[in-house]
C-alpha cells in the first residue's frame, strides 16, 4: 500500500492544495477505482473507503497473494469543500461535479476536473461515492445513464445494493465525473447512499462486500479468496416508476412510516405540523402501491420541497 498525491496546484498564500490517493498494488491484473469526497458535505465515501484499505490490508498479512490487480482509493476529491464541510469548491462556489471532463490550463474546478480524469484513465472500473444532502435519506442504490445501461446494469446487478435507477439522460449530467468517464470507454458507476453531513457504516459494510464481490469476478481479487456473502438482491426503477412527493405547505415534517418498506396506495407516510399550535397541516400519502427509497430527514420544510420517493411495484424488473 502507499498513499500518492496525483495532483498539486500553489494557493495564494505559500501554501499547496494536494490531493491524494492510496494505492494498493498486486499484481497485472484489472485496476479499479474508488471516488469519494467530490462534494464536500457527503461523508458515507470516506468511511468506506476506509474500511476497504483495512480489509485489503488485513487481507495482504494473511494472504499476500490475494491481490491480483490494483485498487485505488480517491478519498477526498474535493479538500477543499470537506474541510469547510460544503458542498461546492470554496472560493469558486462551483459544484466540481460539474466541471468535468475540465481543461488543465482553467480556473481550478477545470484543473482538478482535468487531473482526475487524467488519473483515472484507463481504469477497468471507477466507483464514485454520493451520500444524499442532509435533508434526505436515501437506501443504497446505483443510479445509471440509459445511455449506458447496457454496460453498466450488468455490474450494477452485483452491487449487493437495495436498487438500481435507471435515469435519462439530461444535459447537466454530461459535466459529471461518471459521464466523462463512460464516454470515454472507463465503465464508471454512481453510488447515492445515506445523508449528507452523517456516515450510516452499515450502509458502508454493505456496499464494501458488493464491490468485493465484482473484483472477485473481474479478477481483481484471487478467486480462492474468502470474502463477505452477498445478502441483497436490488428492484431496478426507471423514471416511469418513481414517485416524487412534495410538501402542499411549509411547516415540521414528522414521519410515520419507515425507510425502504412496502407502502399501499394512500398508506400514511407522515404528517407536516405547526410549531405554534396542535394543528397538522397536511398529510403525506403515497399516491401508489410500492417502497420508499427516500425519506425526508431533515424535519422543516417549504411549500414544495422534496419529501420522498416512492418506487411503485407494477412493472418493477428484477
Amino acid at each position: 500500500m502507499k498513499t500518492e498525491t496525483f495532483y498539486t496546484i500553489d494557493m495564494p498564500y505559500c501554501e499547496q492544495l494536494e490531493v491524494r490517493r492510496t494505492v494498493f498494488s498486486g499484481g497485472n491484473g484489472p485496476r479499479v477505482a474508488v471516488l469519494s469526497g467530490i462534494h464536500g458535505d457527503e461523508l458515507e465515501g470516506l468511511y468506506l473507503c476506509h474500511c476497504l484499505a483495512a480489509w485489503l490490508e488485513k487481507m495482504l498479512q494473511s494472504n499476500p497473494q490475494g491481490l491480483l490487480g490494483t485498487v485505488e482509493l480517491y478519498p477526498a476529491l474535493n479538500t477543499l469543500g470537506l474541510d469547510t464541510l460544503t458542498r461546492s469548491l470554496p472560493v469558486y462556489d462551483t459544484d466540481l461535479n460539474r466541471a468535468f471532463p475540465g481543461y488543465s490550463n482553467g480556473p481550478l474546478p477545470k484543473r482538478l476536473a482535468a487531473a482526475i480524469m487524467a488519473a483515472l484513465e484507463g481504469a477497468d472500473l471507477v466507483v464514485d461515492i454520493h451520500a444524499s444532502n442532509i435533508y434526505l435519506r436515501e437506501i443504497p442504490q446505483v443510479r445509471i445513464n440509459q445511455e449506458f445501461e447496457n454496460i453498466l446494469l450488468p455490474i450494477a446487478r452485483n452491487m449487493n445494493l437495495n436498487l438500481i435507477w435507471l435515469h435519462c439522460a439530461a444535459t447537466v449530467l454530461e459535466t459529471t465525473v461518471a459521464h466523462s468517464l463512460n464516454s470515454c470507454n472507463v465503465p464508471c458507476l454512481v453510488v447515492e447512499m445515506g445523508v449528507g453531513m452523517r456516515i450510516t457504516p452499515e450502509y458502508c459494510e454493505q456496499l464494501l462486500a458488493g464491490l468485493l464481490n465484482i473484483w472477485k469476478k473481474m479478477g481483481v481479487l484471487a478467486p480462492d479468496l474468502s470474502i463477505p456473502d452477498i445478502s441483497h438482491h436490488p428492484y431496478i426503477a426507471d423514471d416511469s416508476n418513481v414517485h416524487y412527493l412534495n410538501a402542499q405547505t411549509s411547516g415540521m415534517f414528522i414521519p410515520t412510516a419507515s425507510h425502504w418498506t412496502n407502502l399501499s396506495q394512500g398508506e400514511l407516510l407522515g404528517t407536516i405540523v405547526s410549531s405554534f399550535n396542535c394543528a397538522v397541516l397536511s398529510e403525506v400519502r403515497s399516491p401508489v402501491d410500492g417502497i420508499l427509497f427516500t425519506l425526508r430527514e431533515y424535519p422543516l420544510v417549504y411549500e414544495g420541497s422534496l419529501m420522498a420517493r416512492v418506487m411503485a411495484r407494477r412493472g418493477v424488473r428484477l
